[in-house]
């Protein structure tokens, strides 16, 4: 009488460990690193920011108080302040990391010859920036983002239109 095979061979166990840990070498290379969250959390934190100022400044437009928002670089963090009417309105504190943020008016130089913080951007009673000219922001690091507030107060990422 023969003997009914039940269950996997070592083999097989083997082969199939292997091949799993083939895959899960593979799959945490893509995972993204601690680095480039970093780097968004800054870009979302700036974008917000800077979109707390432009409506502040909308809704304190019958006062003719100009909104303000400084950004800073304190102690390893960058602080973004945004105040109108010697009212501090909203402080956020994130830690900057490797990342240097970078400030400028010129569309066309490379983003590590802009200037760095501290920044005082100034919004108007209409939302609108005091500077008639795009700011363009580079938040240097792993991965480089590049944002834009333009004349109109209007904060979004990606290259500035001319």
């Amino acid at each position: 009488m023969k003997k009914i095979q039940q269950g996997f061979t070592l083999i097989e166990l083997i082969t199939v460990i292997i091949l799993l840990g083939i895959l899960s070498a593979f799959a945490i290379s893509r995972f993204p690193s601690a680095q480039s969250y970093s780097t968004t959390i800054i870009k979302n934190q700036f974008i917000a920011s800077a979109r707390l100022a432009q409506q502040t400044a909308l809704s304190r437009a019958s006062s003719g108080a100009n909104v303000l928002l400084n950004v800073s670089e304190i102690g390893g963090q960058w602080n973004l302040v945004v105040s109108g009417g010697g009212n501090i309105t909203y402080t956020a504190q994130v830690d900057r990391g490797d990342e240097q943020v970078r400030f400028g008016t010129n569309l066309s130089t490379a983003c590590s010859s802009l200037a760095t913080a501290p920044l005082e951007l100034t919004f108007d009673g209409d939302g609108n920036q005091i500077s008639s000219q795009n700011l363009r922001v580079c938040i240097d690091s792993v991965n480089d983002i590049e944002l834009c507030i333009s004349p109109s107060g209007y904060a979004y990422e990606g290259t500035c239109l001319p």
